[in-house]
């Protein structure tokens, strides 16, 4: 999933307009909280794919 800014910001519990201040006045804070979001969307991912191979093998492989 990707996350818009009135998405980021109602996470972070801030208005839009602070996270887009902060991306011009205090660059390094912004990094750090695309990153985590960044990193939050990439574990949301592996989880779905864990999930899927998973199911898969379920699916084809008989219970020993």
């Amino acid at each position: 999933m990707k996350y818009t800014m009135q998405d980021k910001a109602r996470i972070l519990r801030i208005t839009t307009r602070t996270l887009q201040r902060w991306r011009t006045t205090k660059p390094e804070l912004y990094a750090i909280i695309e990153s985590a979001f960044k990193l939050r969307e990439l574990a949301n991912s592996e989880f779905e794919i864990t999930k899927e191979v998973k199911e898969s093998l379920l699916e084809h492989i008989p219970p020993s």
